[in-house]
């Protein structure tokens, strides 16, 4: 698929009820070594290639793809040749 722009990726994730959203770029063959989020991760990628490992399974993703990971769970990230550019749902930071 051809790139999207960030407004296309943002509508995508306001359908699913976001309202916060972070674009985020990594330079090519940048690797994110295993990690995990304490909120829910929810992205679509806009331009360029990414690999997500989580445990044995990879979810290598292109532009328009989507990616949704719930919080806590540990996974690798590996940007593809041209790096990769993605729009991501945040949570609203609240102070309770």
């Amino acid at each position: 698929m051809e790139n999207i722009t960030e407004q296309e990726a943002k509508v995508i994730l306001s359908e699913r009820g976001h309202t916060n959203f972070v674009t985020v770029k990594f330079p090519k063959r940048h690797v994110v070594d295993t990690h995990e989020h304490p909120f829910d991760v929810d992205i679509v990628i806009v331009s360029g290639s990414i690999k997500i490992v989580v445990a044995d399974k990879e979810y290598n993703l292109t532009p328009g793809d989507e990616f949704q990971l719930g919080a806590g769970i540990q996974h690798s990230e590996f940007m593809g040749d041209d790096g990769v550019t993605l729009v991501s749902a945040r949570p609203e930071t609240t102070e309770n």
